[in-house]
């Protein structure tokens, strides 16, 4: 009898340090997984075919980074709550996602995002990326459609076959016409604030930019960086051949200038922009490389006949002359140099020479923007 209760209490303790050794066992895999095996919590990475080659923030990347922007987009244009990506390095994911963020302007439904790291020992295992959505996927779909209906009305003005400075050029009039500058404005930092309620600040209006002008055909990416010292966003647009920057922010007068302006007025000087121009207040911190634009032929001043590289007081005095005899409300002359644009104020309005080709003119009202080299002028 006491033989068989020493078997009996000899078999409970195997029976029981097996079982402890099972759990640790499980524990130990779960936290320590070797290279060939994967947690149960993570899911393969699953390659998405790419719909983004021809994308500017795309053809920056990596081939590594662009498999994890492919997975990245995928995932927010699906509503899925989380996806394991091929990358192991959240320095990647994060130039992955904000490039997905240049590209695209019209993801108003993703704000941000979290990440899973899966390690075993010092070695990561896999990435999991977590879009923080903003809103249901059925209300998204609700505000895709109202967007789409406001977008559409308010490019019925515009055709499909105009050039593309003419649709950047409507692009840029119709955003600072119909939209306020507004730091209180609702959903300001996505395009529902230009959409919705008409009202937003240099993200929205940047994103906004992009969804009409890729409505027309027009590739642009969203930039971010800072302008005078505080954080800012605006676009590089591709313009009949040559690259562009356009800042639709600094377009609206009233930006600037408050509530010094009588009026919100159209600063074209921020239409389309080279590197040297834009580089004067605005430095770019968009992890991807941006290209040196160099062209003016799609300067808004070069089109209109407006832009002076001499010093030339007659064609400079009658082309003022023309604009007052015409009856239009106001001019603006862009100059190639700060110092051209110095000596021309000088003579014209600081030494009157203004009356030499205005007969009758007293007084005039004058806007400078020194950023920009252009002189503005109300009659």
């Amino acid at each position: 009898m006491k033989r068989l209760i020493r078997a009996f209490i000899s078999t409970l303790i195997s029976l029981i340090l097996a079982s402890v050794i099972f759990v640790l066992g499980c524990y130990v895999l779960n936290r320590y997984k070797s290279d060939e095996v994967i947690s149960p919590m993570l899911d393969e990475p699953v390659v998405v075919e790419s719909v983004s080659y021809d994308r500017y923030a795309y053809q920056q990347l990596s081939d590594e980074e662009k498999q994890t922007y492919d997975q990245i987009y995928n995932c927010i244009n699906e509503y899925d709550d989380k996806i394991t990506v091929s990358t192991k390095s959240s320095s990647v994911l994060q130039r992955a996602y904000e490039a997905v963020m240049a590209d695209y302007g019209d993801l108003f439904w993703v704000s941000g995002y979290q990440y899973n790291t899966y390690t075993s020992g010092e070695s990561v295992d896999g990435v999991e990326f977590l879009p923080k959505y903003t809103v249901s996927k059925e209300q998204r779909d609700i505000y895709k459609a109202t967007i789409e209906e406001t977008a559409n009305e308010w490019l019925s003005g515009i055709s499909q076959d105009a050039s593309d400075f003419d649709k950047a050029l409507y692009v840029f009039e119709t955003l600072i016409q119909k939209v306020d500058y507004d730091t209180e404005s609702p959903e300001n930092q996505n395009i529902l604030s230009v959409f919705l309620y008409q009202s937003t600040v240099c993200q929205g209006y940047a994103d906004a930019a992009w969804y009409l002008l890729e409505k027309l055909g027009i590739k642009s990416t969203v930039i971010t960086g800072t302008a005078n010292g505080e954080s800012h966003a605006w676009n590089l647009v591709y313009l009949d051949g040559a690259y562009y920057y356009m800042d639709v922010t600094w377009g609206n007068s009233r930006y600037l200038n408050g509530n010094n302006e009588k009026t919100k007025r159209v600063n074209y000087a921020y239409l389309a922009m080279t590197t040297e121009e834009i580089s004067q207040n605005h430095v770019i911190t968009s992890s991807f490389e941006v290209p040196e634009c160099l062209s003016n032929v799609d300067n808004y001043f070069v089109h209109q006949g407006l832009y002076y590289d001499w010093f030339g007081v007659d064609a400079i005095g009658n082309r003022l002359a023309q604009s007052y005899n015409a009856g239009d409300k106001e001019i603006s002359l862009k100059f190639s140099s700060s110092d051209l644009y110095s000596r021309v104020i000088s003579f014209f309005i600081d030494d009157n020479h203004l009356s030499d080709y205005i007969q009758g003119q007293i007084s005039v009202y004058y806007l400078l923007d020194e950023n920009a080299n252009v002189l503005t002028i109300q009659w």
